[in-house]
Formats: structure tokens, sequence, C-alpha cells
């Protein structure tokens, strides 16, 4: 039996343990290594006066068939939440006022979410050349060239800061939103390639694949428990990994000062900044590589109010806010519209975002001013005055992973050092994708090649 050790306890090295014990439990022994004394990464759930708050995370698009069938396989099929339907409609803050971002072409160029010019800018883009280099592009560059600056400042920018908290005139195109660069490769538009699309069947748009949000009834951090509890015998928490050596044919794991274990094979799971401190023993290049991936801070704060104290509907999924509106949130999702369970009877749950890599100060606010702020901001855009009845605040200063210009040819020097290594493979969210989807798939993948390597 070949001997596997994963670290990192987030969704990522979770879901190899469960591929491993799953599919090949009569081929490896594996154990999983977590430094924290819990599991699950920037995924997590509080669950306090019957407000359910996720730290990071709140869902995953049920797009990719391997995702759903890890929670098949798990037995959490009748835990699955589904976004209420209302939650589509989506809004932008411009101008003193929220607008619809309405997937009809028509509805959308009647909104004032964009100016006249912005709007003549935004339905000659079919007319627009499509570029022939095969340069990395960043996503504002594309945006602007392809449907003007306002477009790009006022729709592009925001969901930008929405998804990755980032900054769109620094990450990659080609990393981030790859379906874009091949729509404009294939049909030299991205109108004439949705409409193409369309005609085909294909759901989604320009930013991937559609798919609806879901989650689990009280929280994404349910499948966590669920992984913690399937495979106690296989986790040790509280168990940081301090450095990764070869030793012959296996690698040595440095498990505390006096403590360390050899392994056939190794996963890493790590976020890259922690990999990258794993493997400077190792192999210099490669930790300099991880190193230089870098990471956006994002402190999350849900607010809890009584339904009676915001005159606004609520009805949708929530607002993203560009920064030529001068305010600090990011945006703020309306959690208990979307999903039934978030808040009590009476009450609803707000969650909003700021910081970012576009403002990195903001992390080391004290709660208060965090506080203070998002309900500043909260009352100039849906009117809130009243004292919220739940605060929750999360804070991440390495957040989210950032895919910055140069980020793919990065991926390419990845898998060309990491098969200098025989054994060694990295999955995680500062790779692929920094979804969940993006994570189980990734894991899955290094398995695959681990087994065929070890096998």
């Amino acid at each position: 039996m070949k001997r596997v050790a994963i670290i990192g306890g987030g969704i990522s090295g979770l879901t190899a343990l469960h591929f491993l014990r799953h599919r090949h439990a009569d081929q490896v022994e594996v154990t999983l290594f977590e430094k924290d004394n819990r599991l699950g990464g920037t995924i997590g759930t509080d669950r306090e006066g019957g407000f359910i708050s996720d730290w990071g995370p709140n869902g995953f698009l049920d797009k990719v068939a391997l995702t759903l069938q890890v929670v098949a396989e798990l037995g959490l099929d009748d835990k699955l939440d589904s976004a209420n339907p209302r939650s589509e409609k989506r809004f932008i803050y411009r101008y003193g006022s929220l607008h619809e971002i309405n997937p009809s072409p028509a509805k959308f160029l009647r909104s004032g979410v964009l100016k006249l010019s912005g709007r003549l800018r935004l339905i000659t883009e079919p007319l627009i050349k499509a570029r022939r280099d095969d340069n990395d592009e960043s996503i504002f560059d594309f945006a602007w060239r392809r449907i003007g600056r306002e477009a790009a400042e006022n729709l592009v920018a925001p969901m930008v800061s929405g998804i990755y908290g980032g900054d769109a005139k620094k990450l990659s195109l080609r990393a981030c939103f790859p379906v874009m660069e091949q729509m404009e490769r294939e049909s030299g538009s991205l109108f004439k390639a949705m409409i193409t699309r369309k005609k085909a069947g294909s759901k989604g748009g320009p930013a991937g694949p559609g798919g609806i949000l879901t989650s689990f009834h009280g929280g994404l951090y349910t499948i966590i428990e669920r992984l913690n509890e399937k495979y106690a015998d296989f986790i040790h928490t509280g168990a940081p990994i301090t450095s990764l050596t070869r030793d012959g044919n296996c690698y040595r794991l440095q498990i505390e000062a006096d403590v360390s274990d050899l392994f056939d094979g190794v996963i890493c799971a790590a976020p890259a900044y922690k990999a990258s401190e794993l493997t400077k023993s190792l192999d210099e290049k490669l930790s300099a590589l991880l190193a230089s991936i870098p990471y956006a801070p994002i402190a999350v704060v849900s607010l809890g109010y009584k339904r009676s104290d915001i005159d606004h509907d609520l009805d949708g999924f929530g607002f993203l806010v560009p920064q030529v509106e001068g305010l600090r949130i990011l945006g703020s999702i309306w959690t208990s519209s979307i999903f039934s369970d978030r808040a009590p009877e009476g009450m609803v749950q707000l969650r909003s975002m700021i910081g970012g890599a576009t403002d990195v100060e903001s992390i080391n606010w004290d709660d208060n001013r965090l506080i203070g702020t998002v309900r500043g901001d909260l009352g100039k855009i849906l009117g809130v005055t009243a004292e919220p009845v739940f605060t929750k605040i999360f804070r991440w200063k390495q957040g989210i992973p950032q895919f910055i210009l140069g980020h793919p040819e990065k991926m390419r020097q990845l898998e060309q050092m990491t098969s200098a290594w025989s054994g060694l493979y990295f999955t995680g969210n500062a790779y692929d994708g920094i979804g969940l989807n993006d994570c189980v798939v990734r894991s899955e993948k290094a398995v695959r090649q681990i087994i065929d390597t070890l096998t």
C-alpha cells in the first residue's frame, strides 16, 4: 500500500481525501493534515439566534456534474437548497439608485445604468474588430475595447470586484473569464457569439456556463461537516506541516519540531502562499512561483434587520457598487431572499463585502468602523436607518487569490516544474478557478494523477 499525505483541510483537501477513500481505498493509505483546529478553510457557517451566516462563499453553481456526484456520494442530496428563482434579479447602484441588470437587451438598454452615449457604444460591439494577437489581456482592457469605457467601469469592474474582490485592470481575462476570450476568437463578437449559443441551446453568458446557485439547508459548511464525520479517522487537525523535503523516493513531512513522516505521494491543498513556504527547501523556483500568486483581503459583514425596518422589497440577489460611486462597500447580497432559512421569521439578513484588491486598508479597521461604514452605505442605497438586531464580521486578510496578468503562463510553468517531482501535486483555488466547483474538479484531477504515478 502506498502512503499519501494531503496538506490542507479546506474543500480541496477534503474532496481529495474523499476521492482517494471512495475510489482507491484498496490502493493507498491516506492521511490529511490541517494546521487549524477546524476544517473548511474559508468555508464556514455561523448559526446563531436563527440567523445562518456563511463566512466566505455561500454556494456553488449546479452546473458541474462532479460536484453533484460528490454530494450524492456523501448522502447530502436531501440537504441541497437551490436559490429562490427571484434571486436571478441583480442590481447595480448608479446615479443614486438601484438599476436592474435585465438579461433582455431591450429592457437593459432602457435602464439608467449607462448614459445614452454608453448605450450607443454598447450596441456597436458587433462592429468592433476582434483582436488577433495572443497576448494576455486584462479584463478591463478587453471590456473597454469591446463595449466601451463606461460599460467597463460600471458593469464589468463591479462584477469583477464582486466575484474576485479584484481589480479588473490587473486581472487576466484568459485566467478569470476564458469564455469571453473564446467567444471573441470564435465569433468575432460577444453579441454574435451569444446569439449563436442561444440558437444552439447553450445556457450562460460571457462570464461562463449558467447554473443555479446552490447550497445546503443550514449553510455551506454542511458539506464540510459531513466530510469530517465520514473521514474523521484519516484527518489530523491542529497539525501544521512546517516543511516538505525529498527523502530518497519519498517525501518527508515535518509535522512538529521533532516529528516527521515519510509518504510516497503528497497532494498540497494549502493556499499558494503556504505552499510556497512548505516547498522552499524542496525547490526554490517552485516556491517563488507559488509566492507570486497574490491574494486580496476581504471582510464580510452580515447584518440582520427586522423586515419592517426596510422599505425596499429586497426582491433579488443583491447589488454591486462601481468605484465611481464613491462608496466603500463592493456590494451586498440579500441572503435571506436567496435561501429561505438564513433569517428567522420576520427578519432579513444582508451580507455585504468590503475591501478587495482596490481597498486593502479596510480589512484592518475595527469592528465598529466596519459596521458603521456598511450601515452608512446601506442607508444611502436602501434607506435603512434602523439598528441591526444581528451583526457578524468575517475577516480574510488573504482571502481571494488574484489571477493577475501572466497567470496562465504561471500555471504552464507550475505544470512543468511539478513534472520533475513525481508524486507531488497541488490543488486549491489559486490555480484554475476560485469557486467550489473549480476546487472539486482540480482535486479529482490531482487524485487521478497521483494514483497513475504511484500505482
